[in-house]
């Protein structure tokens, strides 16, 4: 709507009330500049009749996917891979550092995919293509240039910019909802809205029961639509995921282990029975320092504190002993503790990368002698990269500038987008407006991960009078998955049958 009257007042007539329109309006205006002029989820392409080019661009964030594919006679561009596969001509190609990629982080880092010629555009990217041939660029990116200021004038800025960023995410001509699992993030998108004055605030969430309850948060999700009032909707769910897995898997286009795109998919339907457009709680943890991986920084600190004689006598012994499996908050944080001494010994990039990835050391173990020589060579080092070229001073924030670049955009909002648009539902991020991420970056570290193990301090700071303390008190939890018990029981077939040595050797 700002952009709409930006351009009628520089003269523009507009026939529609469509985005589509303001695109080429915006274009006629500002040329290849009109990608920074925007604000909001996008991919798009325009073709210039004129001067025979074209403009594609992939939002600040990288909320929506834009695959690329070029070789000597086709130049192709599509949200999805299969609809690029679909183009005569165009082979399925196997790309050996895009798999290994995936088996060394649970999902392929940009600009790789699983196909060889077909590449993701990034965040932030525009591209120009003519007859002159192509050039990329670069039209925003963060930087993390701490500012002193007061913690509760942090908390006053965070308050009115989710606001204006969540009164922008509300603007629809269909019916509008928010996913709300009961965690930190979800409730304060629905806190907002209820501020905002929205009547009617139609909330979704799912959950397991049994041995699987630990993984539901439908208690507090409970919580937190009495509190607003909202019309709330939740199911209990044990999936066929037999039948499911190999269906979703299709529609992401790519592997991924995050097994959270089950319960996306699931939700997502639900929520689809009443409502086209659903607000999301998706990038807080890695604006505001919400995973435990964050205390990493810290614990080395620390470590390093200890003599070396006894790290290795007592501490390492002791961590090395613990038990690793998932099936509780025990456990769990038991593998945290032997995660972080696996990659105590590391650079800081390195470290960070062993951190963020699913299989380091072990991978090429299992490899052949091709896929190997591939992991030993770091590839794909795109992760570790991106640690090392943040703009910022304090491993916090590299951190959280790498998780910004790298997981967030190639696995959590992948999955959320592909999910969501399976079913025709559109998922809006509100947190990750770029305002509210550059104001983010701003925040000294201190203030996101307070004290040794205070994540996410400022944000809950910033929510303390709008949610319940049991809200802001909570582990973090989200939309988890019974994976373990799913491989150990509906989903050991499948499993067994894609393990078999002559599949694999196919």
């Amino acid at each position: 709507q700002e952009l709409r009257r930006e351009l009628e007042a520089l003269g523009h007539r507009f026939r529609t009330r469509s985005d589509t329109e303001v695109l080429v309006h915006g274009y006629e205006a500002w040329g290849e500049r009109l990608p920074e002029r925007l604000n909001g989820m996008f991919t798009f392409s325009i073709w210039d009749g004129r001067q025979r080019r074209l403009l594609l661009a992939r939002d600040h964030i990288g909320i929506k996917p834009l695959y690329l594919y070029e070789d000597d006679q086709v130049v192709a561009w599509s949200s999805e891979i299969k609809a690029i596969l679909q183009i005569p001509g165009v082979r399925a190609q196997l790309d050996p550092e895009g798999l290994v990629g995936f088996l060394r982080f649970g999902y392929v880092p940009a600009p790789r995919t699983m196909f060889r010629r077909i590449r993701k555009v990034e965040p932030a990217t525009a591209l120009m293509l003519g007859e002159g041939g192509q050039r990329t660029w670069r039209f925003w990116d963060v930087e993390y240039e701490p500012e002193e200021k007061p913690e509760a004038e942090w908390c006053e800025q965070l308050r009115a910019l989710l606001e204006d960023a969540v009164r922008r995410q509300l603007m629809s001509d269909v019916p509008l909802g928010a996913f709300l699992s009961g965690g930190l993030d979800s409730s304060a998108i629905v806190s907002t809205m209820h501020r905002l004055g929205v009547g009617h605030i139609a909330t979704y969430s799912i959950g397991f029961d049994g041995p699987d309850a630990f993984h539901s948060e439908l208690d507090k999700a409970d919580t937190i639509a009495q509190l607003f009032g909202t019309d709330h909707h939740q199911i209990r769910v044990r999936p066929n995921v037999a039948d499911l897995f190999p269906q979703l898997v299709c529609q992401l286009d790519e592997p991924m282990t995050d097994t959270s795109f089950v319960v996306t998919y699931l939700v997502s339907r639900l929520a689809r029975e009443t409502v086209k457009v659903i607000l999301s709680g998706v990038g807080g943890d890695e604006l505001f320092a919400g995973y435990r991986r964050y205390w990493g920084p810290k614990l080395q600190r620390l470590y390093e504190t200890v003599p070396a004689g006894a790290r290795r006598r007592f501490v390492e012994l002791a961590v090395r002993h613990l038990p690793v499996d998932r099936g509780s908050r025990l456990k769990l944080l038991f593998r945290y503790a032997r995660g972080f001494l696996d990659n105590a010994a590391l650079g800081e990039a390195d470290r960070y990368q062993g951190y963020v990835g699913v299989f380091n050391g072990e991978l090429e173990d299992v490899l052949t002698e091709e896929f190997a020589e591939l992991a030993a060579q770091g590839g794909p080092d795109q992760v570790a990269r991106y640690y090392r070229e943040a703009p910022a001073d304090d491993a916090l924030n590299r951190m959280m500038y790498a998780d910004l670049k790298t997981s967030l955009v190639d696995s959590l909002l992948a999955f959320t987008d592909k999910m969501s648009m399976t079913v025709s539902l559109e998922a809006r991020v509100p947190l990750l407006d770029y305002r509210i991420v550059e104001l983010a970056a701003r925040i000294p570290p201190e203030l996101k991960l307070h004290g040794f193990f205070g994540l996410k301090h400022v944000f809950k700071k910033a929510l303390a009078d709008r949610l319940p303390g049991a809200i802001i008190r909570q582990k973090k939890q989200g939309f988890g998955t019974p994976i373990s018990r799913w491989f150990r029981d509906e989903l050991r077939p499948l499993l067994l049958d894609m393990l078999a040595e002559e599949r694999v050797r196919r």
